[in-house]
């Protein structure tokens, strides 16, 4: 079997470890492998899916920290229910952001339910929908490569269901057989309503679609499954090895032709021939090769991840905090990617409601405490330095950005750039004021 591991599906599969993973579909037959010996071996294939626990530790700091968001009652009500099904818009980004660290990018549909109450206090909510980069069967871009049009489809009890959004209006069509249903309606936005949340920034700002995060370390990964499918295999064929044993004659050979011998049984002989019995197994360098290869394949892993610091090896404190710096870039460059994505949605949930968004949504930008920690120790040496109560309070305000960094909004950083100011130099002050 071919394996496209391009594919979402296989993307996929490296993260749940299902799939050719737990069938053993995605191990490599050898040329001469019979098909006996390869069916024993997707049988006792294991998938050490080192994909998810990466992927669950980048997003455990991603959201260790909810984004901090100044909004109003409408903004509040959808984080309380963002699906229409009772699920908060954080659970949803969480998993809306997972999925685009395998596949690279998700497509999330801000819609409006068609019925609507009578009065104010019953009209439905906007909600949120997901797709996936396999459901994209069209789109339209213009000159500046915005959408002009974009198309899903999916298919659910034999019913084939495309739904297209324009920047005026949308239309859904379904398909049972040679029959065809359409549904349509208008808005006026001025924008196709569907947001793209990106893992990291395309090569081209107007690409639908931004390669995997998890790409490369799929790939590591599926040749560590193959590295260790192999090695089970060298440890099977040397485990029993083969029993030389010396014959007399040819009708001796004949006699023992059948014969069984392992740690349960026992083998007499008769040493005045001069023969005895010997085991003569494979070397073991094909053993140590493997487990050496498996051994720089993980270390690789870990080095695509950004996550050299992981490992067992002694680093320098320059190296370290080169590491750290590495990993805290790529998880800054996500959660912008995600501030941008629900910024927008959030546009398109006003906009549903014929209003206006103002708020302020800001996720996290600094994941690394160690150069945290080192920075405020600076400030605060540079403090005690004693260079004056100008000095003092510019140190304070940078140091309470590379605290707060984006988790705080302009208007509150600014009450405390104010509140800062208003300290002053209290016993200069004092002296001005009596002079």
């Amino acid at each position: 079997m071919a394996i496209n591991r391009t594919s979402d599906q296989f993307l996929l599969d490296a993260y749940t470890g299902q799939g050719g993973f737990a069938t053993g579909d995605y191990l490599v037959t050898h040329p001469r492998e019979s098909t006996d010996k390869f069916t024993r071996r997707k049988e006792l294939a294991v998938y050490p899916n080192f994909t998810r626990k990466i992927v669950d530790v980048f997003m455990g700091f991603l959201w260790r920290t909810a984004p901090n968001r100044e909004v109003d009652d409408l903004y509040t009500q959808f984080l309380a229910n963002a699906d229409g099904n009772g699920n908060k818009l954080d659970t949803l980004l969480f998993t809306y952001q997972r999925l685009a660290m395998i596949l690279g990018t998700v497509y999330i549909i801000v819609d409006k339910p068609r019925a609507q109450g009578q009065t104010r206090a019953d009209q439905a909510m906007p909600y949120l929908a997901l797709r996936l980069p396999r459901q994209l069967v069209n789109e339209v871009k213009d000159v500046n490569g915005e959408w002009e049009s974009v198309s899903f489809s999916e298919t659910a009890a034999g019913v084939t269901i495309t739904r297209t959004f324009t920047k005026t209006g949308w239309k859904v069509d379904s398909a049972i057989g040679d029959s065809t249903t359409t549904a349509a309606g208008t808005y006026d936005f001025g924008r196709v309503p569907v947001v793209r949340l990106h893992i990291a920034k395309p090569l081209n700002p107007y690409d639908t679609q931004s390669q995997s995060w998890v790409y490369d370390l799929a790939g590591l990964n599926w040749d560590l499954y193959n590295l260790r499918s192999e090695l089970r295999d060298l440890f099977r064929a040397q485990t029993f090895a083969i029993l030389a044993l010396p014959v007399a004659d040819e009708s001796e050979r004949e006699r023992l032709k059948d014969l069984t011998i392992s740690t349960e049984n026992a083998l007499t002989y008769n040493p005045t021939g001069g023969g005895e019995p010997k085991f003569i197994a494979p070397p073991a360098d094909p053993v140590d090769l493997y487990m050496k290869q498996i051994a720089d394949t993980i270390t690789d892993i870990y080095r695509v991840a950004n996550l050299e610091f992981v490992g067992g090896v002694q680093q320098s404190g320059v190296a370290l905090a080169f590491h750290f710096q590495e990993a805290n870039s790529s998880l800054r460059g996500m959660a912008e990617q995600c501030e941008q994505a629900e910024n927008e949605i959030a546009r398109l949930v006003y906009l549903w409601q014929g209003q206006e968004f103002n708020g302020n949504i800001a996720y996290a930008s600094d994941f690394n405490l160690t150069d945290l920690q080192q920075a405020i120790g600076i400030a605060m040496d540079s403090v005690n330095l004693g260079l004056g109560a100008e000095f003092d309070k510019t140190i304070k305000k940078r140091l309470a950005r590379q605290i707060l960094a984006n988790d705080t909004a302009p208007s509150t950083m600014q009450a405390i750039d104010d509140e800062i100011n208003a300290q002053g130099d209290t016993y200069g002050d004092r002296l001005q004021q009596q002079a």
